[in-house]
């Protein structure tokens, strides 16, 4: 089984509707956001998250992108509950990712460490094409947050 981490812009009906779908019906809340996700208003890291939440651990960044925000339900939805950056979280990001190229990330990239720190995947880490596999995520999730941050939107995220 693998965790991806998933993340969805939300204009603010969109939030609303997401926020009575996790009371009446969870399971619809899930399918709703994937839909958005689908529609460009999200994406997912695929594996990368934990790489990421370690190289970006190294740079105290003002906000945990992967981790963070507040869980929107008291209980698990899939491995995890949903949580939600607030808009000025997510502008926060954006500042710092503005300021922040994935170089400044790749200067920690240590494969024995990730190893080591068993950082999920473990079995990748040694692989050539490993950086460039997180450096296609931060690129992703940087737009994501700057489009975000633009538009003055929240963000949710899950792992599942």
């Amino acid at each position: 089984m693998s965790v991806i981490t998933t993340y969805v812009r939300l204009r603010t009906d969109e939030l609303a509707e997401l926020r009575g779908l996790l009371v009446e019906s969870p399971e619809q809340a899930y399918e709703y956001a994937d839909d958005l996700r689908m529609d460009s208003r999200g994406m997912d890291t695929d594996k990368a998250w934990d790489g990421l939440r370690h190289l970006l651990s190294k740079l105290a960044p003002p906000v945990d992108v992967i981790g963070g925000g507040e869980p929107l339900t008291p209980e698990p939805w899939a491995h995890d509950a949903p949580r939600l950056l607030t808009a000025d979280q997510v502008a926060a990001a954006a500042s710092f990712f503005a300021a922040t190229p994935f170089t400044s990330l790749a200067r920690h990239y240590d494969p024995a460490e990730l190893t080591l720190a068993s950082i999920y995947p473990e079995a990748i880490w040694d692989e050539d094409w490993a950086l460039e596999y997180l450096e296609d995520s931060y690129r992703n999730l940087v737009a994501l947050f700057q489009s975000a941050a633009a538009e003055n939107e929240p963000i949710i995220l899950w792992k599942n």
